[in-house]
């Protein structure tokens, strides 16, 4: 089915084009949402009445949207779950329980603006979720799931700290070869000489 889409749609088109969805995605999500209208003449011709309305609103969404992406950018979320010692979670963390975190730190998500970059989470640990707020607006925060426990929440190790931990092996190993070669190149290449490195006098007859 055809429909005009009265606020910009990420991966489907702009205010105000005609696209074609499938019909239950029209029925049951667009429409309903006041997202999209039937392509009819007498919808195209209510539009065209309230392009300027629409435009004025479709603008007001993003810049709310994007006065949220401000507020949670470089932002961590601890979420702490009871899990094994291995660290594998009695249970899961997906969009449910981040959007639940952000939300009561004072910024409104809802569970369908979260996507998770490396799927539902199962292990402790420091994850990404992507936040999508908006056709033209996203933001990244940092989720770390931690472990519950009956003394307290185990945090888990940080990845910054482990990427850090092997720059510095790997330049500790850089230096290392480093004065290997060093030493090496003062050697001298043959302590025993020949025959005819010795002196004339030397020499045998």
């Amino acid at each position: 089915m055809e429909v005009i889409l009265l606020q910009k749609v990420r991966n489907l088109g702009d205010l105000g084009d005609t696209v074609s969805v499938r019909p239950g995605y029209g029925r049951n999500y667009l429409m309903p949402r006041g997202i999209a209208l039937p392509a009819t003449k007498a919808n195209l011709a209510v539009f065209e009445e309230r392009r300027s309305e629409l435009q004025a609103a479709s603008q007001e969404r993003e810049d709310r949207a994007q006065a949220r992406a401000d507020q949670l950018k470089g932002k961590e979320y601890v979420i702490a779950m009871r899990a094994s010692d291995e660290g594998k979670l009695f249970g899961s963390v997906g969009p449910q329980e981040i959007s639940d975190a952000i939300t009561e730190d004072g910024v409104e998500v809802n569970p369908k603006e979260v996507t998770l970059t490396e799927g539902t989470i199962r292990v402790v640990g420091e994850y990404t979720a992507l936040l999508q707020l908006h056709a033209e607006v996203e933001v990244e925060v940092t989720v770390i799931v931690a472990q519950k426990t009956d003394m307290g929440i185990n945090m888990p190790p940080r990845r910054a700290a482990d990427e850090a931990a092997e720059d510095a092996d790997l330049d500790a190993s850089a230096d290392e070869m480093e004065g290997e070669r060093v030493e090496d190149a003062g050697e001298p290449a043959d302590e025993t000489g020949t025959e005819a490195d010795a002196p004339l006098g030397e020499r045998e007859d």
